[in-house]
C-alpha cells in the first residue's frame, strides 16, 4: 500500500515557508528557536523596559514579575502554541488516514472527500487569513479594553490611572503593541485551523458514509473521530492557563474574589468543550439513522432465525441434550445474540463519557489552584477525603 499523504493545518503558506528558510520550523531544535525568538521580541523588552523603570520586581503595587498574565502568555502559551502544530498534524492524520481505509467513504465519494481534505489545508495555511488574523490581533488590545491588564488607582508596571487619565508606561506601549498582539496572533491561527477542522468534519459528515452498524466500537465504524479533540487539547490547556492567570490577576490586584469569576470561568470551559466536541455531533443524524435501520434488519432476521431453531429443536419428537450440545446452531444464536446487543448499544456520537472526562481534566485543571484564593489548603484535602470516604 501507498504510503498516504500527511494532514496538516499548520504547514503552509508564506509565513511558514519563511519559518522554514530560516531554520525556525520543523524539528524540536527549529521550534524551540522560534520560541526563543518570540520570547525576545515579546518577553524580554518588557523585562528590559520594567526594569529601567524600577518596576520589575517592585517599586509599584503591581510590579511585572507578579503579573501572572505576562508569565502565563510567554512562558506557557507561547511555547504550547509552537510546540503543538507537529503533535496535532500527527493525530490529525492518524484520523484522516483511517478516513481512508476504514471503509466508511464510498468510492463514488472519494473525489468529493479528498477536495474536502485538501480545501480544510488551504484554508488553514491562506495567506489572506493570516493577515486579517494579524490585523484583528493588532486591533484587539486597543478596541477592547478587557483586553489589556486592568488598571487601577494603584501603580502597575504597565501604567496607572492619574486624574481619571491614564498613563501607560514604556513597558505598557511595547505590551500593547507588539507583545500582546503577537500572542494574540497565535491564539487566532489556533482557532481558525479549529474552525477548518470543523469545516473539513462537517463537509464530511454530508456524504453518504458506509455506516457497520455492528462494529465493536459502538459508533458504527467512526470510534476513531474521538481521537481528534486530542489533536487541540493541548492547545486548550494553554487558553485555560491564561484565563485562570487572568482571573487570578483580577482577585489579587482588582478586588475581585473567587465567586465573582465563578460565572466566566464555567462559562469559559463550557465555550472550550464545545469548540473541542462539536465536530463529533455532526453525525448524529446518520449514526441515529444507521442504527435503527440495522436494528430493523437485524430483528428481522432474528425472528427468522429465532422461529426456524424452535421447530428444528422443540418441533415433536424433541431433539436431545446431546444432540444440542453438539450442534453449531445453539452458538450461532448466542454468536447473533452477541451482534444484535451491540447494535443496540450504539452510540449516536462516536465519542464516548470517558474520553470526554479526558478532555475535560486538562480544560478545567489550570484552574484549580485558584480555589486556594477561597479555601485553604486543608480544607480542600478535607473535602476531596470526605468525597471518597
Amino acid at each position: 500500500m501507498m504510503d498516504e499523504p500527511a494532514f496538516s493545518l499548520s504547514e503552509g503558506g508564506r509565513l511558514q515557508s519563511a519559518l522554514t528558510k530560516f531554520g525556525l520550523s520543523g524539528g524540536a531544535r527549529g521550534r524551540g528557536m522560534l520560541i526563543g525568538m518570540l520570547l525576545v521580541i515579546g518577553w524580554l523588552p518588557l523585562v528590559i523596559l520594567s526594569a529601567a523603570a524600577g518596576t520589575a520586581v517592585g517599586g509599584v503595587d503591581h510590579p511585572l514579575f507578579s503579573d501572572l498574565g505576562t508569565w502565563a502568555r510567554f512562558l506557557v502559551v507561547v511555547p504550547i502554541m509552537i510546540m503543538a502544530e507537529p503533535v496535532a498534524d500527527r493525530i490529525l492524520t492518524i484520523v484522516i488516514g483511517l478516513f481512508r481505509r476504514a471503509g466508511l467513504i464510498r468510492e463514488a465519494d472519494r473525489p468529493a472527500f479528498e477536495a474536502a481534505v485538501v480545501r480544510a489545508q488551504r484554508l488553514a495555511t491562506s495567506d489572506t487569513v493570516e493577515v486579517v488574523l494579524l490585523l484583528t490581533a493588532l486591533a484587539i488590545p486597543h478596541l477592547l479594553v478587557a483586553s489589556l491588564p486592568q488598571l487601577g488607582s494603584e501603580p502597575a508596571w504597565f501604567g496607572t490611572l492619574v486624574e481619571g487619565r491614564t498613563d501607560i508606561s514604556a513597558a505598557g506601549h511595547w505590551y500593547a503593541w507588539v507583545s500582546l498582539p503577537l500572542v494574540q496572533f497565535l491564539e487566532l491561527r489556533w482557532l481558525w485551523r479549529i474552525v477548518c477542522w470543523w469545516s473539513l468534519v462537517w463537509r464530511v459528515s454530508k456524504l453518504d458514509l458506509a455506516w457497520v452498524a455492528a462494529h465493536p466500537d459502538g459508533a458504527g465504524g467512526l470510534g476513531f473521530l474521538a481521537w481528534s479533540p486530542r489533536a487541540f487539547r493541548t492547545v486548550f490547556f494553554g487558553f485555560s492557563a491564561l484565563a485562570a492567570a487572568t482571573v487570578s490577576n483580577r482577585i489579587q490586584y482588582g478586588g475581585e474574589s473567587l465567586l465573582d469569576a465563578r460565572g466566566p470561568i464555567v462559562a469559559f470551559i463550557v465555550c472550550e468543550c464545545m469548540l473541542l466536541l462539536a465536530p463529533q455531533f455532526f453525525f448524529v443524524g446518520g449514526l441515529v439513522k444507521a442504527r435503527y435501520s440495522a436494528l430493523a434488519g437485524y430483528g428481522l432476521t432474528g425472528i427468522a432465525m429465532t422461529r426456524a431453531f424452535d421447530r428444528h429443536w422443540t418441533a415433536p419428537p424433541p431433539a436431545s441434550g446431546a444432540k444440542l450440545l453438539d450442534s453449531g446452531q445453539s452458538s450461532a444464536m448466542i454468536d447473533y445474540t452477541g451482534v444484535y446487543g451491540q447494535v443496540k448499544a450504539m452510540r449516536p456520537v462516536a465519542i464516548s463519557l470517558r474520553e470526554v472526562a479526558g478532555i475535560l481534566l486538562p480544560v478545567a485543571a489550570p484552574f484549580a489552584p485558584l480555589l486556594l484564593y477561597q479555601y485553604s489548603l486543608k480544607e480542600i484535602l478535607q473535602s476531596v477525603v470526605q468525597l471518597v470516604r
